[in-house]
């Protein structure tokens, strides 16, 4: 069970103190937890005021502590961010580049240690925090449409190389001989198939309405008789065409 320390941590000195208890982390004795950290106590707040203990690799925060801290990494973006920033209480890793560091800061903090946020910084608060964030709904179009047109940008490039690699590793056998079938090949190898599928589908919908033309026996019967009527009478009709045919290549000399 880790044993913790406390700090005071205020906005200035005509504010209450809020108590953050703090203590190593349990899996890595270079990195300090903090608890029950308010919003306006920003990460950089205690990169800079905790390095005068020792040298700090990172300072970041999550909501909720855990054995392993899951640090996000941000995408970059200014107008699409892909995750929230924690406006209420939450822990902050703090990882000092050796172990001393930490050492000196839990026996200062044993003796007593208050902070005052206005001393160091002055993040937003209040009205003008809320005007900052409802300015953050209505961006500039033109930056806007900037970064867009660069993702896409960055976007076709990257599908453009994996396409290719695929293409590749689907032309090229490895080292046993076998082929590595993708997505790609898959989707490319089943359009022909797909055409022949239809090809065949069309012909089985062809065949089947023929079948359906004549849904009683006496209609079928009818038909057989009409189609051999028909028959009996072009065979009697070439039968004629071809006794004239004989007859007008005798030689007749009167």
């Amino acid at each position: 069970m880790a044993s913790y320390e406390w700090i005071k941590l205020s906005w200035n000195k005509n504010y209450a103190p809020h108590y953050i208890p703090c203590c190593p982390h349990l899996d890595n004795p270079n990195m300090l937890l903090l608890l029950g950290v308010p919003g306006y106590a920003s990460d950089d707040f205690f990169l800079s005021t905790l390095s005068k203990y020792g040298e700090i690799v990172e300072a970041k925060s999550q909501p909720k502590p855990s054995a392993i801290p899951k640090f996000h990494i941000p995408n970059g973006s200014k107008f699409f961010r892909d995750f929230s920033e924690p406006c209420a209480f939450r822990c902050v890793f703090v990882q000092f580049l050796n172990p001393d560091g930490l050492t000196k800061f839990l026996a200062a903090a044993k003796m007593g240690i208050s902070y005052h946020i206005a001393e160091y910084s002055k993040p937003l608060t209040g009205y003008r925090k809320w005007a900052a964030e409802h300015q953050m709904m209505y961006p500039d179009e033109t930056e806007l449409r900037k970064e867009c047109e660069e993702y896409i940008a960055e976007f076709d490039e990257r599908e453009k190389l994996k396409l290719q690699r695929e293409k590749e590793m689907a032309e090229k056998p490895d080292e046993d001989g076998w082929i590595t079938v993708t997505k790609s090949t898959k989707f490319g190898a089943s359009v022909e198939s797909a055409q022949e599928k239809k090809k065949d589908y069309d012909k089985k919908m062809e065949k089947r309405k023929k079948e359906m033309l004549h849904l009683y026996s006496f209609q079928e019967r009818e038909n057989r008789k009409e189609s051999l009527a028909v028959l009996k009478q072009k065979f009697q009709e070439d039968k004629e065409k071809i006794a004239k045919m004989k007859s007008a290549r005798k030689f007749k000399p009167y």
